[in-house]
């Protein structure tokens, strides 16, 4: 099988700057070599190191972004075309495709799983890269070149107490209008401009001096970080509404400026963490927790009972079931082997194995099927073993 390859530098459109014929045999390898491989042809050919291009993406003729653990002869024929972006580096495939799995939620450990903090992903983001470092008042800098990093891991900290109602209330104001025949819940996730200035105005943010035009501008300004522009390329999603983590980000903006609005004289000898606490505390904590404490009282009747409770745990159980039957990936010529002891364990837990159809049975039955195939004496050894 041979393949045209048509090399794009990432970001650029697929804009295409190189062209490699690469010849993949029968095509039993998977999408991820083709990358590799023709980053390593470009980097022949331009007489650069091996490792100079990473991978990022391999993509078909319209330029959709393909799952790199698909076999190669299961996506393409004889002389097809792709495209592969690549980048300096160092780490391959950022590029996400629909479908895309995430980190997974937890790891194994002593047969359970070990579930990590649900708020690791802000613990660990980088307030310094995300431009917030701006914020800090350049007289207090001036007076301490450590205090920024002191403030923001301040301004970290508040984040990680507050995280739950904000997202609560992010989430919720969301849901406002996502429910009609236009949006049909797509909406839901992603705050747009509107829904955001009318959170602001619920929670009494906006004020006399602080106007609505003030909110909007934070609203644009975050929008279109460099930041975050990069992070809604690679999540492929809108540019005009804000996720979750924009949300956080706009908060701390907002206490910011605001602060220097409501108190300018009191501006300049505060640190960002105070202005941030001050936010929090006249604004959501006097006006949007609350009531967001008395809708949750109002559902706590609807999760904390034994129906919801079996409904979970039946939920749980089918996921590990379907965990648990999770195959590794292999090639299209690769024979299907189960083993007969995987077979049966599985029925058992299944209650699928009982006293009419017990283990033993299942075995006579499944090994006599196995004498009477073709193969059947390689087959018996290896159900035996």
């Amino acid at each position: 099988m041979r393949l045209k390859v048509q090399m794009s530098p990432l970001g650029s459109g697929l804009t295409v700057e190189e062209a490699i014929d690469l010849y993949c045999g029968e095509g039993e390898q998977i999408l991820q070599w083709i990358g590799y491989a023709a980053c390593s042809r470009l980097a022949y050919k331009r007489g650069e190191v091996y490792g100079r291009y990473v991978p990022q993406s391999v993509n078909n003729k319209d330029g959709q972004p393909l799952d790199v653990d698909i076999v190669v002869n299961e996506m393409f024929n004889d002389g097809d075309e792709l495209f592969v972006e690549f980048s300096n580096g160092p780490v391959p495939y950022k590029v996400r495709w629909e479908g895309r799995p995430r980190t997974p939620p937890f790891r194994w450990g002593d047969g359970v799983e070990v579930l990590p903090p649900h708020d690791t992903w802000l613990r660990e983001l980088d307030l310094k890269a995300e431009g917030l470092g701006a914020l800090i008042e350049p007289d207090l800098m001036r007076a301490d070149a450590a205090v920024a990093e002191k403030d923001l891991e301040k301004v970290k900290a508040l984040l990680v107490q507050y995280a739950g109602a904000v997202q609560m209330m992010f989430l919720l104001q969301s849901a406002d209008g996502s429910t009609n025949s236009t949006t049909s819940g797509e909406q839901l996730g992603n705050l747009t401009l509107p829904q955001f200035r009318s959170a602001m105005a619920t929670a009494k943010v906006i004020t006399p001096r602080f106007t609505p035009e003030r909110v909007d501008e934070i609203f644009t300004s975050v929008a279109t970080a460099e930041t975050t522009l990069a992070r809604k390329v690679e999540a492929k999603s809108g540019v005009s509404t804000f996720d979750l983590l924009d949300f956080m980000l706009a908060l701390v903006h907002l206490a910011a400026h605001r602060y220097a609005t409501e108190n300018p004289s009191q501006a300049a000898y505060n640190h960002l963490s105070v202005k941030v606490t001050a936010l929090f505390r006249e604004c959501f904590a006097a006006s949007t927790f609350p009531e967001l404490q008395r809708r949750l009282e109002r559902f706590s009747p609807a999760l904390n009972n034994s129906n919801a409770m079996l409904l979970l745990r039946k939920g749980r159980k089918l996921t590990e079931q379907t965990l648990d039957t999770c195959q590794l990936k292999r090639t299209r010529g690769a024979p299907v082997r189960v083993d007969l002891r995987w077979l049966c364990n599985h029925l058992a837990k299944w209650a699928m194995l009982g006293r009419e159809f017990n283990l033993q049975v299942r075995t006579a039955r499944t090994r006599g099927r196995l004498s009477r195939s073709p193969a059947g004496r390689g087959q018996r050894e290896r159900a035996s073993e």
